[in-house]
């Protein structure tokens, strides 16, 4: 409670909402602010504190009371207040915006913008929106006639952002919600905003770490989708729903709820690992009584949470969710904690209450239905970036619009252009891109501009790759064997170069890939340099081979530290996943460590990987040496305690003996048996499969979902 005000003071309003009492203005003003149902502004008027005055005016404004909010702050002093109210005054308000433009789905507010108070003007993609096009120039942007103001980026990186977009006059604010997964990406763009918002604390501590530029938190941008259909009463003959990103290496946190969700006896399971039809996924809702929902960043408004309540289910979140300030149990929002055995304690109890917990749903369904309609949280959400937009602030350092490059954030999926807009809008943004690191690279070579320009011509052809075309992939490469040449201490170029050359190569280049991967390993790691933003390619990127998640964690903790603290751990990291390379070579190019060997360094860097753990013990069985099934039954053992590749683990623990397996392997079986008849696989984006080096059969790939289907 000691920290709320300071967590007020710097924006995080999710925090101190949290951590203060209603004995505190702090409370109020920030349940006003993030657009709470309560009335916050009454409650506020009954502080003395003139910023409880402030704040109570605040709140009308985002709760759609124009009158009252222009009543009480025209009486507040201050700069803050002044400006508020002729920005208010001012309607419409014209925001020039970057919005998802995706219509249709839980982040959908540009097609509800239905408040009078703004006029909205956004650039994308779409047909219907202002056509953006790379690097394209902000003022050509601009309606004629129209001044914003006030330019917002919604998940900004997902965005095309126009590098001189501080040249419209305005205030120019961010807003990010995955900036972690995509940060050597995006990072170097924060400087160019005013403010930047996110969605939960932990975002907003990582981030104000690294972005030297105020930092907010607003977790209402999400609602009930406008398809959502009508709630009517079927049979709920799901007891436990689940579905989404379920199992993937990024996200290995979620495997615990899988592994709790399987862990429950005598219940109905509906496991979707992928996306469903729009249609099959609310028919899913609609039948379950326990939807669950996992959020990397805990304090983040759960958008299936929203759509679960919104259909009648009962809605599991954790304990730090933003909805568990909207709502509690009385209106079917349970709460499971960090430690284990939670959620499933929370299953038990909704199911074993089920009339009562119903009942609770059905009023937690119109509740949200109301409080989250899109249009509703369209105006809160602008009606707050007006309050941002009017905050007084120092000017900021002028930035280069030209050394901003914008860069390829994700190799399949996302919101940027894709191969279905054509070849035309793919290759002007690579060769502008290309061409603005060229100029860099003219003025002064660098690992950082070497690898980026190789990054670039990599994601602007993967598809292309796939067809192993020769030229293609020496043009790709060339870059990288320039920056391993001239600067042989770096270590992420390296890395990228072996990993392409063993994913697209020719057999000769495959056998290059290699050697480098030995002669890499074969230096101390203490040799090594790596700074932060060398980047190690997008995070789905060939992602069962390398840890990007253990990965850029660190370079976000690593952004925000002034020492080279960081740097071991990335070695580790990558050596990790060279090692693991290098066992797939190991029957192909015999080197002086064996692929069991190779596979045990890999785990032993990384052990948290399971990736890695799987393959060591694959080897391990596969040998049999003594010792070796002793070895392997010890981390199937652990592997089957805390990952959700319960299949994968079940095919190497049954050649374990009998007396190697005990109870542990009785639950694994359990457990597994449960999965397979709950689980279906809606999405496996398929990898690239690692290249021979001659004649040889192509080295061992990982283990898929689909081949246990189709066994």
């Amino acid at each position: 409670m000691g920290d709320a005000p300071d967590a007020f003071a710097r924006g995080d309003y999710l925090a101190a909402a949290r951590h203060s009492t209603p004995d505190s203005w702090h409370y109020w003003a920030s349940l006003g602010l993030i657009g709470h149902p309560a009335d916050a502004a009454g409650a506020l008027e009954k502080f003395p504190h003139p910023e409880a005055a402030f704040y109570s005016g605040v709140a009308s404004w985002i709760a759609g009371d124009d009158d009252r909010a222009l009543h009480v702050l025209e009486r507040c002093d201050g700069d803050h207040a002044r400006r508020l109210t002729t920005m208010i005054r001012r309607k419409p308000i014209a925001v020039l915006a970057q919005l998802p433009w995706n219509r249709g789905g839980a982040w959908d507010i540009l097609t509800h913008v239905r408040d009078p108070a703004f006029r909205l003007f956004n650039i994308s993609f779409h047909p219907a929106d202002i056509p953006n096009r790379p690097y394209a120039d902000i003022r050509t942007l601009v309606p004629e006639g129209v001044r914003p103001d006030l330019f917002v980026a919604e998940m900004l990186e997902w965005h095309l952002i126009p590098p001189n977009v501080r040249s419209l006059g305005c205030p120019v604010i961010g807003h990010s919600s995955d900036f972690d997964l995509h940060v050597q990406a995006v990072a170097p763009w924060f400087e160019l905003f005013d403010e930047l918002i996110v969605l939960d604390s932990v975002e907003w501590r990582d981030i104000s770490r690294i972005a030297r530029l105020p930092v907010s938190v607003f977790p209402k941008v999400f609602g009930v989708p406008a398809q959502v259909p009508h709630l009517a009463e079927v049979e709920r003959d799901i007891d436990v729903f689940l579905s989404g990103t379920v199992t993937h290496p990024y996200h290995f946190d979620k495997d615990r709820i899988v592994l709790e969700v399987v862990s429950v006896p005598e219940i109905t399971r509906r496991i979707v690992s992928g996306f469903e039809p729009t249609d099959r996924y609310y028919g899913n809702l609609s039948r379950s009584k326990v939807c669950c929902t996992f959020i990397r960043h805990p304090g983040a408004m759960p958008t299936r949470g929203l759509e679960g309540l919104a259909m009648g289910c009962v809605v599991a979140v954790q304990e730090e969710s933003a909805l568990r300030l909207f709502a509690g149990e009385a209106v079917g929002v349970v709460s499971y904690a960090a430690e284990s055995g939670s959620l499933a304690a929370a299953i038990q109890q909704v199911l074993a209450r089920w009339p009562t917990y119903r009942a609770q749903a059905r009023a937690g369904a119109e509740f949200v239905r109301r409080e989250f309609a899109l249009d509703r949280v369209a105006s809160q959400y602008f009606r707050f970036l007006t309050v941002l937009a009017t905050r007084p602030r120092t000017p900021r350092p002028a930035i280069d619009p030209d050394r901003l490059v914008q860069k390829r954030p994700i190799v399949h999926k996302g919101w940027l252009p894709s191969y279905r807009f054509g070849t035309g809008v793919l290759m002007t943004w690579a060769a502008e891109s290309e061409a603005r690191l060229k100029r860099e690279l003219a003025q002064e070579e660098s690992t950082r501009v070497l690898n980026d320009i190789a990054r670039e011509r990599l994601l602007a052809h993967y598809h292309e790759l796939c067809g192993r075309p020769r030229q293609l992939l020496e043009r790709i490469a060339d870059p990288l064997e320039r920056a391993v040449q001239r600067f042989p201490d770096a270590l992420v170029p390296r890395f990228n170069l072996a990993r392409i050359l063993l994913h697209f190569g020719q057999p000769a280049q495959v056998r290059r890939g290699v050697a480098l991967i030995d002669d890499t390993l074969g230096q101390p790691p203490g040799r090594w340099n790596v700074h932060p933003l060398d980047d190690v390619l997008p995070w789905d990127f060939c992602s069962t081979f390398f840890n990007y998640r253990r990965y850029f964690d660190r370079v976000v903790r690593a952004m925000g530290e002034a020492t080279d603290a960081a740097v071991p751990e990335f070695v580790a990291t990558i050596r990790a996943s060279l090692c693991y390379y290098r066992a797939k070579y190991a029957q192909e190019i015999p080197s002086d460590c064996s692929d069991v060997d190779c596979a045990a360094e890999a785990a032993r860097l990384d052990p948290e990987f399971a990736d890695y753990v799987l393959y060591w013990c694959r080897l391990l069985v596969m040998r049999s040496a003594p010792g070796d099934l002793d070895e392997a039954a010890t981390h199937l053992r652990r592997l089957s305690g805390r990952s959700a590749r319960l299949l994968e683990i079940l095919d190497l623990a049954r050649h374990l003996p009998p007396t190697m397996q005990g109870p542990w392997y009785e639950e694994l079986e359990q457990r597994t048996a449960r999965l397979w008849a709950a689980i279906e696989m809606r999405e496996n984006l398929p990898e690239p499969l690692l290249r021979n080096c001659g004649d040889a059969r192509p080295p061992a790939a990982r283990t898929t979902w689909a081949r246990f289907r189709s066994e």
